[in-house]
């Protein structure tokens, strides 16, 4: 039955790639957004504030727990939500454009996901009726499935695209949610964390986070009130959206739990980008189910262009990114999140990566690095590691 559902899941994914039976009539595509977080951290609440407010987005909701969300009956279209349920059950269309919908069907909750965005996107035709999803995860979800699919190479010809991951966190109770391994993997894959307001535990909770992700960017509200702006198109896999990455990398506080690892890594020296494909095939191949996150802004031997990494477990994506400026020092700069990753270990082999080698690969015309497919490399990785 795991090897039905596991075929079952990558057909659906493959099928999500083509664009899921809806084409766009223009080269725009639709981000997505995944809202992850604790049992209790307010994410529903959250939702509640994105799907009634005034944004000008056609934001589509899916959530996982039926009825969990409750929304006014003043604020429902009830002639499109009718329109719209006779192709595809269980969906709420708002005055304002945006949709909500449960994934009711069976299986896991990625299985679910995969159902609705196939369902919709085939009901709608040749037009979708919202231009955002939101991904709201039940609170004892692991995110990082539902990544690895948005987020292989194949999704580059799909109507979609992952724009970011959030979490929600309840800093009243924080400290006592965050020891479980879920909870400490929801903050460690997310591109933003959202702090609820508690007086006397926020800063506490606030370094908690950060030594769990360095990376990402922390607001404080209170009762999920903030804008839809500061969290929709956070551009989180992006080029532009890795050139703070240093300053966060540097800053980064070391982790002391026992289930994540947030190591940061950097080198002074130009990298060669062969010895740095291996390096990366070798940790996707080795520590595929530890490595949670990869984010980092690198320089190359003889490449005037950053090259930028974004990964999700196995799926490790490399591009060229914008130029290095004159006079700037061109330092590379990578942090790795993942389950109980050996921060020595791995700073020696990433520094390995910046010596002498037989060759050199190049960037290909298209921006990303070089298919690794050699198995000599891919041994010589592994022994790095």
């Amino acid at each position: 039955m795991q090897r039905l559902r596991i075929r079952r899941i990558e057909e659906k994914s493959l099928e999500l790639c083509g664009g899921g039976g809806a084409q766009q009539p223009s080269p725009a595509r639709i981000p997505i957004t995944i809202i992850t977080g604790f049992l209790g951290s307010g994410k529903t609440t959250l939702v509640n504030r994105i799907l009634t407010g005034d944004h000008g987005h056609r934001v589509l909701v899916i959530e996982n727990e039926i009825g969990a969300i409750s929304i006014d009956h003043h604020l429902i279209d009830e002639e499109r939500s009718a329109a719209a349920s006779a192709s595809s059950a269980g969906v709420v269309v708002l005055k304002n454009g945006c949709m909500c919908c449960s994934g009711e069907t069976p299986g896991s909750e990625l299985e679910r996901v995969l159902d609705k965005l196939l369902e919709i996107g085939m009901a709608a035709g040749a037009i979708l009726p919202f231009d955002y999803v939101l991904i709201e995860t039940s609170g004892l979800a692991d995110p990082g499935p539902l990544m690895q699919v948005l987020w292989r190479r194949e999704m580059a010809t799909s109507g979609f695209y992952l724009d970011g991951v959030v979490s929600i966190v309840d800093a009243a109770h924080a400290m006592r949610h965050l020891r479980p391994a879920e909870a400490e993997k929801q903050v460690a894959v997310s591109d933003l964390v959202d702090l609820s307001d508690s007086p006397g535990a926020l800063e506490d909770v606030s370094r908690a986070v950060e030594a769990l992700n360095a990376t990402a960017p922390q607001l404080r509200t209170s009762h999920a009130l903030v804008g839809a702006a500061t969290l929709l198109h956070l551009r989180a896999y992006a080029s532009d959206s890795a050139l703070e990455l240093r300053r966060a990398a540097a800053g980064g506080a070391a982790s002391h739990s026992p289930y994540v690892s947030c190591v940061s890594l950097e080198s002074r020296a130009p990298l060669r980008l062969d010895a740095l494909q291996s390096w990366l095939r070798a940790l996707a191949e080795d520590r595929s189910d530890d490595v949670y996150r990869i984010k980092g802004v690198l320089a190359l031997r003889g490449e005037p262009r950053r090259f930028i990494v974004h990964g999700v477990h196995a799926q490790i994506h490399g591009f060229a990114g914008s130029e290095w400026r004159d006079g700037e020092p061109r330092a590379s700069s990578l942090v790795v999140i993942g389950h109980r990753l050996e921060g020595l270990r791995l700073d020696e082999s990433f520094a390995a990566c910046a010596s002498d080698g037989e060759s050199q690969a190049a960037l290909t015309d298209a921006g990303e690095c070089a298919p690794c497919e050699e198995e000599e490399a891919a041994a010589e990785g592994k022994k790095r590691l």
